[in-house]
C-alpha cells in the first residue's frame, strides 16, 4: 500500500511516536572529509524493504493480555470492513481522489492487522489493532456517507461521550500494586492514554476535505477514542485482578518519585552548558540541537502530570540528558558524524541494534527501560526505510540522516541502563 496521506499520517505519526520525533539524529567517529565518489547500494547495509523494517525491541506493559481479547478487537475491524462494498470502484464512489482515500484506509487497516500478528508484545499488537480499528471506520464511514447519508453530528457526540467517560475513568483510578516498577509501568500506559482521549476532541482536519472524508475523519476519530477507552479499561481490569488479596496502592511512592525525578531533570536542565556560539558543521549541529531540544522538553514537561506517566517519562528525561552528553564528548573529541563508506553504515547500524538489545539485558528494571528502547528500535526502521528507498549508488552526504538515526538509537540504548537505574533508586528514597 501506498500509506495514509500525508495530512492523515502527519496526524497518526504525532499521536503515537511522542519525544521520538525529536531524535532523528545520530553520530559516527568520522574526523575528515568524504569522497566524492558514489557508493554502491550492495555496500550498504542489508535492510528490508522500505515499510518492511521491524523493531529490535517493541513495548510491553506487566498486564497479561488475553489472545482472546486481541481476536474479538480484530473481529471488529473485519466487520467494519465488511460494510464496504466489493469490488469498490467508480459507481460507487466516482471521485477517483476520495475513492483512493477509502481504498487506502482499508487496506491500511488490513496491514495493521498483519502487525498485530506478527508483533512481538501484546502490547504491540493490542496498539496495531487499535490503529486497524480506526482506519476501517474511516473507510466504513466514507462510505456510509456514499450509502445511507451518514452525517458527524452523531459521530462527534460519539466521540464526546468517550471523553465524559474517559474522564470519570480518571477521576477513579486509584494506584493498585504490589511493586511501585510494575505498577508505574502499567499505570503510567493508562495515564497517557486517558490524557490523550480527553485532550484530543477533534480530528486533523486539514484544508477543506469535503463532508464525506469529513465524515469518514469522525468516525475514525471516534473509534481511536472508543478502542483505547476499552484497551484502557481492560489493562487496568486485569492489572488489578493479578495483585494478590492484600496488595494495597502505592500513590505514595509514586508521588514521592515523580518529585524527585521532576526536580532531577529541572537541575539537570539548568546544568546544561551554553549554547555553541560557532557553527561545527551540519550533522554537528543538527545532532547537538535535537538531542538538547529532546532533553529541556523533557524537563519542561516533567511538572503536572499524573505520577506514573511522570516517573516513566523520568527514564526517556534522564536517557536524553545521558545522551546529550555522550554526543558532547564525542564532539571534543572532533567526531563530525558522517559516513564515508558502506562500512561505515554496516557499521553504525549494527552498533545500534546491539546497544539496544544489550541495554535491556543490562538495565536493572527492564520494564521500565523498554519504552525508550523501544523508542530506539524506531528510529533504526525509519534510518531502514531511508536506506531502502536507494536503489542505484549513492553520495555519502544523502546517508547522512539514515546514520544520525542509526546513531542516536546507540546513544540512547547505551544512557537507557543509568537512567533505569536512577529512576528505580528514587522509589527507595
Amino acid at each position: 500500500m501506498t500509506g495514509p496521506s500525508p495530512t492523515r499520517r502527519t496526524f497518526l505519526l504525532a499521536a503515537g511516536v511522542g519525544a521520538t520525533a525529536l531524535a532523528g539524529c545520530g553520530e559516527i567517529g568520522s574526523r575528515s572529509g568524504r569522497d566524492t565518489d558514489p557508493i554502491p547500494v550492495g555496500r550498504l547495509p542489508d535492510v528490508p524493504g522500505a515499510g518492511e523494517s521491524k523493531p529490535a525491541v517493541e513495548d510491553a506493559v506487566p498486564v497479561d493480555i488475553e489472545r482472546e481479547r486481541l481476536g474479538r478487537t480484530a473481529a471488529r475491524v473485519t466487520d467494519l470492513l465488511a460494510t464496504l462494498p466489493t469490488p469498490f470502484g467508480p459507481s460507487d464512489v466516482p471521485n477517483g481522489s476520495i475513492r483512493h482515500e477509502l481504498l487506502e484506509a482499508s487496506e491500511a487497516a488490513t496491514d495493521h492487522l498483519d502487525d498485530a500478528r506478527s508483533a512481538t508484545t501484546r502490547l504491540s499488537a493490542m496498539l496495531s489493532l487499535r490503529r486497524a480499528r480506526a482506519e476501517a471506520r474511516y473507510a466504513a464511514e466514507g462510505w456510509a456517507f456514499v450509502e445511507d447519508g451518514r452525517a458527524e453530528t452523531a459521530l462527534r457526540e460519539e466521540r464526546r461521550a468517550t471523553a465524559s467517560e474517559a474522564e470519570t475513568f480518571r477521576s477513579t483510578h486509584e494506584y493498585l500494586g504490589d511493586d511501585p516498577v510494575r505498577a508505574a509501568v502499567a499505570h503510567a500506559h493508562i495515564e497517557r492514554t486517558l490524557r490523550r482521549i480527553i485532550e484530543d476532541r477533534t480530528p486533523a482536519i486539514g484544508g477543506r476535505p469535503g463532508a464525506l472524508l469529513t465524515v469518514a475523519r469522525w468516525g475514525e476519530h471516534a473509534e481511536s477514542g472508543r478502542a483505547a477507552l476499552d484497551d484502557s479499561r481492560y489493562l487496568y481490569d486485569r492489572f488489578e485482578t493479578a495483585l494478590p488479596p492484600n496488595a494495597g496502592t502505592v500513590t505514595a511512592t509514586l508521588g514521592a518519585a515523580a518529585e524527585s525525578l521532576t526536580a532531577d531533570l529541572g537541575r539537570r536542565r539548568e546544568a546544561l552548558p551554553p549554547e555553541p556560539t560557532e557553527a561545527g558543521g551540519a550533522p554537528v549541529d543538527r545532532l547537538r540541537h535535537r538531542l538538547r531540544r529532546d532533553a529541556e522538553s523533557s524537563a519542561e514537561n516533567a511538572s503536572g502530570g499524573a505520577p506514573a506517566e511522570t516517573v516513566v517519562d523520568a527514564v526517556a528525561g534522564i536517557t536524553a540528558f545521558l545522551a546529550h552528553d555522550r554526543v558532547l564528548r564525542r564532539i571534543e573529541d572532533g567526531e563530525r558524524f558522517r559516513a564515508t563508506s558502506g562500512s561505515d553504515v554496516r557499521t553504525v547500524r549494527s552498533e545500534a541494534v546491539s546497544a539496544i538489545r544489550t541495554a535491556l539485558e543490562e538495565s536493572p528494571e527492564p520494564a521500565l527501560a523498554r519504552g525508550v528502547l523501544a523508542d530506539a528500535a524506531v528510529l533504526v526502521t525509519h534510518a531502514d526505510d531511508e536506506l531502502a528507498r536507494y536503489r542505484r549508488s549513492v553520495r555519502a552526504a544523502r546517508l547522512d540522516a539514515p546514520v544520525r538515526r542509526y546513531v542516536a538509537a546507540t546513544v540512547r540504548a547505551r544512557s537507557a541502563p543509568a537512567a533505569c537505574r536512577q529512576v528505580a533508586d528514587a522509589f527507595e528514597t
